[in-house]
C-alpha cells in the first residue's frame, strides 16, 4: 500500500452509491469524538479543472486545511446540511399532493459543537465524483465506500422525482469519466442506464478499493452502527438503534419486482458485494408483506 502523507492520514474520503447511506454514515461520524464529517461541501465540478492527479489531490488538501482551519478557530464549516444539522437522510418522509417525496438539505454554514484536537478526523462526502476519480484519489486517501442491495438502491432512486440518478443520468459522474457519459448517451432506457450506472460504480470499488474498506448498509444497520469501526476505530462504541429502509413504505412494489427481475438476468460488477440471494430474498419479502 502506497504511504500516504500524514495530512492525508487525517483526511477521509467517503464514497458510495447514491441512496446507499452515505449521509448515514455522516450522521453517523459526527457522533463520534474527534471526527467531523461534511455532506457534500465542495464545488465538484472544478475537478474537471485540475490538470493531473497531484494537481486534483492538492486542491481536495487546501479545502480539507480550510475546513479544519475554519472548524477549529470558528467552529463550523460549509457543508449541506438540514437545519444547520448533517441528518440521517436527504430525503424528507412527507409527500406533496402530488406524491412526491421533497428534497430537505441546503448548502451553508454547519456548526459543530464538540472539542476537536490538531489532528482531529476530517471526512468528506462526494459520492459519484470521488467514484469517478476513485484511480488517483485512492492512491493519495484513505478512501471507502458504502454499498447497498441492489435492488433496494434502484427502489429508492426511482422513489426521488429529484434525482438525476432516477433519469439515468449522473452529470458529474459523467462530466469526470467520459466512458461513461458515452456508454449512457448510446442507451435510451432509464432502468438500463440506471443498472449501467450501479455496475460502473461497483466495478471502481472491487478495482481501487480495498475489501475492508466498503461497508454495506445492511451491515451498518445490523450491528447499531459499529461497522464503521472497520475503518473509524472509535465507532466500536457506538450502539444506535437503526432501521433498515431496504423496504421503505415509499418504494412502489410493482416497480421493485419489475426491478428486481432485471437484475436477475444480469451477470458481471453488479455481484461484486452482493449475490442474486439478496436479491431474491428482498423480492421474497415483498411477496410476503403483500404491500
Amino acid at each position: 500500500m502506497i504511504e500516504m502523507p500524514a495530512s492525508s492520514r487525517r483526511n477521509v474520503l467517503i464514497t458510495g452509491i447514491p441512496r446507499s447511506g452515505t449521509t448515514l454514515v455522516c450522521s453517523l461520524l459526527n457522533k463520534l469524538p474527534d471526527i467531523v464529517a461534511l455532506h457534500e461541501p465542495m464545488d465538484v465540478w472544478n475537478f474537471s479543472k485540475c490538470g493531473n492527479a497531484a494537481e486534483l489531490a492538492d486542491t481536495i488538501e487546501n479545502f480539507c486545511a480550510e475546513a479544519r482551519r475554519s472548524l477549529r478557530e470558528y467552529g463550523f464549516a460549509i457543508s449541506k446540511h438540514v437545519g444547520g444539522e448533517i441528518r440521517d437522510n436527504a430525503a424528507g418522509d412527507k409527500v406533496d399532493s402530488t406524491g412526491t417525496r421533497s428534497r430537505r438539505t441546503e448548502h451553508g454554514k454547519i456548526h459543530i459543537d464538540k472539542p476537536l484536537s490538531e489532528n482531529f478526523m476530517l471526512a468528506i462526502k462526494h459520492p459519484l465524483a470521488f467514484t469517478a476519480l476513485l484511480e488517483p484519489l485512492s492512491k493519495h486517501f484513505e478512501c471507502f465506500a458504502v454499498v447497498r442491495n441492489p435492488l433496494a438502491t434502484l427502489a429508492s432512486w426511482n422513489s426521488l422525482d429529484w434525482l438525476k440518478v432516477k433519469k439515468g443520468h449522473a452529470p458529474i459522474a459523467e462530466k469526470l469519466d467520459v466512458d461513461l457519459a458515452r456508454k449512457l448517451a448510446n442507451e435510451s432506457d432509464a432502468i438500463e442506464r440506471q443498472i449501467q450506472i450501479l455496475e460502473w460504480s461497483y466495478d471502481r470499488f472491487r478495482r481501487f478499493l480495498r475489501d475492508e474498506a466498503v461497508i454495506k448498509y445492511e451491515d451498518l444497520i445490523a450491528t447499531r452502527a459499529r461497522e464503521l469501526s472497520r475503518v473509524f476505530p472509535a465507532a466500536a462504541e457506538l450502539d444506535e438503534d437503526l432501521v433498515s429502509k431496504n423496504l421503505n413504505k415509499y418504494y412502489d412494489r410493482a416497480v421493485m419486482t419489475d426491478l428486481g427481475q432485471r437484475l436477475l438476468g444480469r451477470d458481471g460488477p453488479l455481484w461484486n458485494f452482493y449475490s442474486k440471494g439478496d436479491v431474491e430474498n428482498l423480492l421474497t419479502e415483498i411477496r410476503g408483506r403483500g404491500d
